[in-house]
């Protein structure tokens, strides 16, 4: 029986140590999985990192790679979960151009209604923050599209703990 592909989160708790990212990564690229979003980042204790991947895949596969990674040395611990099923936030960066009449205003509203926050504001940009689940930022990135140009965008990809 197939199972679904979804959006699903690895987090791997490592020694933080150079080459982690790359055995792990390297595990993922040799299944055919894409990796959508990586985050990493130290924890509360010394030399100990929490490795966080988002990747689009179904439950069989995901208990695959959950298996292969727990055997990396440097990988404390394998976690994994559907997307949906997390405490999952992300965040974006967003610099607009507004050089059109009423572009400036139509942000403000829709930067009230996302609870996101103006970082920056020139003459002709904005600089935006959002934080939100990676639909959240995604909707907030899709009608800032409808407004104004974007002249840049970075996202941090999804970070997430379970419920």
């Amino acid at each position: 029986m197939s199972q679904k592909a979804e959006p699903r989160i690895l987090v791997m708790i490592v020694e933080d140590k150079p080459g982690v990212l790359y055995k792990v990564s390297s595990i993922i690229r040799r299944r055919g999985i894409n990796i959508d979003a990586i985050s990493v980042a130290t924890t509360t204790e010394p030399g100990i990192s929490k490795m966080t991947f988002l990747v689009n895949t179904d439950e069989a596969t995901i208990e695959q790679l959950t298996r292969q990674i727990e055997k990396v040395p440097t990988v404390i611990s394998v976690g994994s979960s559907p997307l949906r099923n997390l405490y999952s936030k992300e965040l974006a960066l967003v610099k607009v151009n507004v050089s059109k009449p009423g572009e400036r205003e139509a942000l403000h509203t829709l930067v009230a209604k996302f609870n996101a926050r103006i970082i920056e504001e020139k003459a002709f940009t904005l600089t935006i923050e959002v934080v939100g689940s990676p639909e959240e930022v995604s909707a907030f990135i899709n009608e800032v599209k409808v407004i104004a140009e974007i002249v840049d965008l970075s996202r941090s990809g999804p970070i997430a703990l379970s419920r």
